[in-house]
């Protein structure tokens, strides 16, 4: 039988699949029934909710070509669902016919409207409002020839500037963006939506961190990375860093992210980057003192209020403290680093370092008490670092030659005082 009769054979049998078997499933939306649409994996499944959020479609009917696609789990676990949608609830025929029934987020409702403005008339007067200011940042934030790194860098902490992280029930862009206060979910899926919008791909997680959370994933130059915005906005109270921009929690990679949040990967892509990547990129990865002091020493210079850095070789709070007295001696200027915030109890990680007189330039000069100090401790160094077997060496050396010329000198007054007594 010719391959074009089998094909066509294929086709009646799956449109009388649509019509009988899931004739009760088919629901009417204005009075005509809704497109059925063929998936073979889960990709297409991912990108069919792509092209149906960005028209706010509420509903959808899918025939699942495997049997095991159409699995509930299967579906959840490795759709991007969760980057779209509120709720769904999926109603399962016969013949792997599957209807879902959407409630869209509102991050996803304006990205829609964003890329459709005839869509804008669905959103609220609260999210058209919202939709107006994220359009504007982007606009103030993004410019031509940035690389994907820079621009969400700028969106990054564009965002935490103006955000402040509450435990209040906050979990909306419209929360984040009007008000200035937001959750963790706020804050995830306003990212999302600000990456998005900028053509940055851009997932949001749902995990734990000691309780349960979200943040974001990613993909910038073809290379995913986590970022956890929320983390990034320090605001306990009584940190020296309070209220200063963070990037601990900026472009890890998924061993990283481990250390202190977990989730279940499913359908996300693996963030394999190198480990801290973001500080190597910047310059602000150090792996031993002297390039360290030199920075901070510039930055407080140039009237930085602070510095983050990520030290490889931060060893402890004591160690750091006696390396960094010593190193002020040496260099006045690092006498301004008022406080820092490391890494404990590791042993390395990112470091902010805080400065005294923010925003002005600094040279700070010693005082006549600090310049004995300094005396002192560079004397006791130097005490400390003499080799007490070489300095023995060479006192005996040098009276051995003491002895010598001793000796030489008796012998030639003796002669000389012979020869006086030969003249009588």
């Amino acid at each position: 039988m010719p391959r074009v009769l089998l094909h066509l054979l294929y086709c009646l049998g799956m449109l009388l699949c649509l019509c009988t078997g899931a004739q009760g499933a088919t629901k009417k939306k204005q009075g005509q029934q809704l497109p059925a649409v063929i998936i073979h994996n889960a990709e297409q499944f991912n990108r069919h909710l792509d092209d149906i959020a960005a028209n706010m479609q509420e509903r959808t009917l899918c025939v699942f070509k495997h049997e095991s696609l159409i699995n509930a789990h299967n579906i959840a676990e490795r759709s991007v669902w969760y980057d779209y949608g509120n709720a769904y609830k999926a109603a399962i025929y016969p013949q792997q016919i599957a209807e879902f029934t959407f409630q869209y987020k509102d991050n996803a409702r304006l990205l829609a409207a964003h890329r459709n403005p005839e869509l804008k008339n669905k959103l609220s007067a609260r999210e058209q409002q919202a939709l107006r200011i994220a359009q504007q940042r982007i606009k103030r934030l993004i410019h031509p020839g940035m690389t994907e790194a820079q621009m969400f860098r700028a969106l990054h902490d564009d965002l935490i500037n103006r955000g402040t992280y509450t435990r209040e029930p906050k979990g909306t862009v419209c929360d984040l963006l009007l008000d200035a206060r937001g959750t963790c979910e706020a804050y995830s899926r306003t990212l999302w939506l600000l990456c998005r919008m900028s053509g940055l791909r851009c997932h949001i997680v749902y995990g734990n961190a000691n309780e349960p959370h979200a943040w974001n994933l990613v993909c910038l130059d073809n290379q995913w990375y986590h970022t956890d915005a929320t983390w990034d906005d320090p605001v306990t109270q009584g940190a020296p860093h309070r209220h200063t921009l963070s990037h601990r929690y900026f472009m890890l990679s998924d061993a990283q992210m481990r250390k202190d949040h977990s989730w279940n990967r499913g359908h996300l892509p693996a963030a394999t980057v190198r480990h801290a990547d973001f500080y190597r990129k910047n310059n602000l990865y150090f792996t031993e003192d002297a390039p360290l002091w030199a920075a901070l020493a510039t930055a407080i210079e140039q009237g930085h209020g602070s510095l983050e850095v990520y030290m490889q070789h931060y060893g402890s709070a004591a160690s750091l403290r006696s390396r960094l007295m010593e190193a002020s001696y040496k260099n006045p200027a690092l006498q301004a680093i008022t406080s820092w915030q490391g890494p404990a109890p590791h042993s390395e990680g990112a470091v902010r370092f805080t400065f005294e007189n923010a925003g002005k330039p600094q040279t700070a000069k010693l005082s006549n008490l600090e310049f004995s100090r300094g005396i002192m401790v560079e004397t006791r160094r130097l005490i400390d670092s003499i080799d007490t077997e070489s300095l023995h060496e060479q006192w005996q050396q040098i009276s051995d030659t003491a002895v010598s010329w001793w000796q030489q000198l008796l012998q030639w007054l003796a002669a000389l005082w012979a020869a006086f007594l030969s003249l009588f």
